[in-house]
């Protein structure tokens, strides 16, 4: 927003009224005709008069339009801001095109009237003022909608509203003024290419402060002025208010992935969604906001082993930290097969932390067990120790949910053990899901774990053998049934570019990312030793190999956001695409109907992803130092 401050309403009229003049006559050297939006109060008396006087303007080549109407008025009745308009304007000039509201009509036909005409072309210029109570057009704050669906719509004005109508001069008295009125709603007034808006005298003085320097908010609509890149206000001396060191930006102004409308974090960290569009010229300068990543497989990260009963409230705290930086902002800690007694004590280890640190709190959504209830068998069984390998057991269950406070989401299963079928009803009734990993199951288990309340494969097409029969096997089986989500490593080791490819087109939007991450993550390369001795290597590419094994991987070192970037840069998908299915998708599976954390990315040139805010419950748990 530019601000234009004048000496006195006639030059703030003069200065608003060449400004629009000039943007008319620019625009007609692109485009054969213009469609304008008018505003009718007295505060447009000076603005609309020197339009009304313009030699340089070729009216006929303007459509015109006005923002808002009352209900219930007579069509001679005065008052009638269609009357207002035609006394001071449109009565006075040859334009190609007016078109009126008229508020005595069936009220819901002439807005789906109204609606088709302001639809039909984009509005190339809106000339607007600000209300008292900060409204714009009628968009009084009790009802302003910064991201209504409506073109047109119909209010009940407010008490504020109605006393100004009398404060112009409009009414006798307040009770005279209609109490309902049809008005174009925020998104259809800031879409429009230019805003010209005009706000003059000591009335509006504080509506205009509120305006240039609160926060933007529906309680003062016209705040959200500040975000169009091509909306000038020009006011007086009487309404003008000078900034001072009380008055600072406190909102993040940005773009929503998805729809591309502008998007806002306010003072209070509170995400302000909107149907506006930023202008072609400002949309690339504007950061992404997006939901914040959800990681359903974490072993570790930064150095921290979650399967490492050394585990300390500060290793969790520390990969937290990581994680938010990142833009992971939920995530399950995965605890692999091991030993009983240590799973209870790595759950007891996890809750406590949880029970004392609200931020771990709220950014461990769940966890995972990756076992102890897998197959034995090679290739199936993938690095897991078969020692600690148990039959399923829902007593067991239950001691691991208790230990855990609750927590446990999230089993991962071989179906074809026997009692796995009962275990998979139990934990579907108590709220636990379930998923196929590290199987070997048939067709007919696998239909039957469904039918018995799996929903989910884990990190499908790793843990199982390297030959598999042409068909059918496990692989294609999973695929083929379209109630199980699949979950899967794009890390660029852990799955072919082909297998992924087919996978993604396969489910659609039942599948989703997991780094599956070891401690590894986020670690420098080099040379390493795991808590249980194993000796591994990370090379600078990511890749975590034994040592001595050949090549053979030795887990995940890449976290979710890389994964996202992976997708992005292989060009599997779009950055929209392959971040739904790292946040909105797994947010889906759990059934969790809204993810109300806010990432704040930029994205480069060569489309790299960099993490700017993260927001977690309304607070802002990480920043990118500047």
């Amino acid at each position: 927003m530019q601000v234009h401050v004048s000496n006195t309403r006639n030059e703030m009229g003069k200065a608003a009224g060449k400004a629009v003049e000039k943007r008319i006559l620019k625009v007609l050297k692109k485009k054969e005709s213009i469609r304008i939006v008018f505003a009718a109060a007295p505060s447009q008396n000076e603005f609309l008069s020197y339009l009304r006087n313009s030699k340089s303007i070729p009216w006929e080549k303007v459509s015109a339009f006005h923002m808002d109407e009352y209900i219930g008025l007579q069509p001679d009745d005065p008052a009638l801001f269609s009357n207002f308009l035609k006394r001071n304007l449109f009565d006075h000039l040859n334009f190609k095109e007016v078109f009126l509201i008229n508020g005595d009509k069936n009220i819901e036909q002439e807005i789906d009237r109204y609606t088709a005409l302001i639809e039909k072309a984009p509005i190339d210029i809106v000339c607007m003022g600000i209300g008292e109570n900060g409204h714009i057009a009628f968009n009084d704050p009790p009802i302003a909608d910064f991201n209504d669906p409506k073109t047109l719509k119909t209010v009940e004005l407010d008490q504020a509203c109605r006393q100004q109508q009398v404060n112009d001069a409009c009414f006798p008295t307040i009770e005279q003024v209609p109490t309902h009125a049809i008005t174009l709603t925020v998104p259809a007034l800031l879409n429009a290419s230019f805003i010209s808006c005009v706000v003059p005298g000591k009335y509006k003085k504080n509506a205009l402060e509120k305006s240039l320097y609160g926060p933007i908010e529906t309680l003062c609509p016209a705040s959200i002025l500040r975000i169009h890149g091509d909306c000038h206000l020009f006011t007086d001396k009487g309404a003008y208010t000078e900034p001072s060191q009380l008055h600072f930006e406190r909102e993040t102004i940005g773009k929503d992935l998805f729809t591309g409308n502008f998007s806002l974090l306010n003072s209070e960290n509170k995400r302000i969604e909107t149907q506006i569009k930023p202008l072609a010229k400002d949309s690339n300068k504007l950061p992404f906001f997006a939901p914040g990543l959800v990681d359903l497989q974490v072993n570790g990260v930064n150095g921290v082993d979650f399967n490492d009963l050394l585990l300390t409230k500060e290793d969790l705290e520390r990969a937290v930290t990581y994680l938010l930086s990142q833009g992971v902002s939920s995530f399950f800690p995965t605890l692999i097969t091991n030993e009983k007694s240590r799973i209870l004590s790595l759950l007891n280890i996890i809750r406590k932390v949880c029970e004392e640190n609200p931020l771990v709190n709220s950014c461990i959504a769940g966890i995972h067990l990756e076992g102890p209830f897998i197959s034995s068998l090679e290739g199936a069984r993938g690095a897991h120790n078969s020692n600690y390998i148990q039959k399923p057991d829902w007593n067991l269950v239950q001691k691991f949910q208790q230990a855990s406070g609750g927590r446990i989401k999230l089993i991962t299963l071989a179906p074809e053990l026997t009692g796995a079928m009962g275990l998979i009803k139990k934990c579907h009734k108590s709220g636990i899901n379930v998923a196929i990993g590290h199987s070997l199951a048939s067709d007919k288990i696998i239909e039957e774990a469904v039918l018995a309340g799996a929903n989910l494969s884990t990190h499908l097409g790793n843990a199982v053998p390297l030959m598999l029969p042409r068909h059918p096997n496990l692989l294609w089986d999973q695929l083929a049934n379209d109630s199980l989500y699949v979950s899967l490593i794009a890390d660029g080791f852990h799955l072919g570019e082909s297998f992924l490819k087919v996978v993604l087109k396969t489910k659609g939007e039942k599948a989703f990312l997991v780094s599956d991450s070891t401690m590894f993550c986020g670690m420098k390369a080099g040379e390493y030793k795991s808590h249980i001795g194993e000796e591994v290597v990370l090379e600078p590419n990511g890749k975590l190999s034994l040592k001595y094994g050949n090549g053979l991987l030795a887990g995940a070192s890449k976290n979710l956001l890389e994964g996202v970037q992976y997708l992005i840069d292989k060009n599997m998908k779009s950055p929209s695409e392959a971040w739904e299915m790292a946040s909105i998708i797994p947010f889906t599976f759990l059934d969790i109907s809204t993810n109300q954390d806010v990432i704040i990315f930029s994205l480069s040139e060569l489309g790299q992803i960099f993490i700017q805010k993260v927001v977690k419950e309304g607070q802002v748990a990480f920043q990118q130092k500047t």
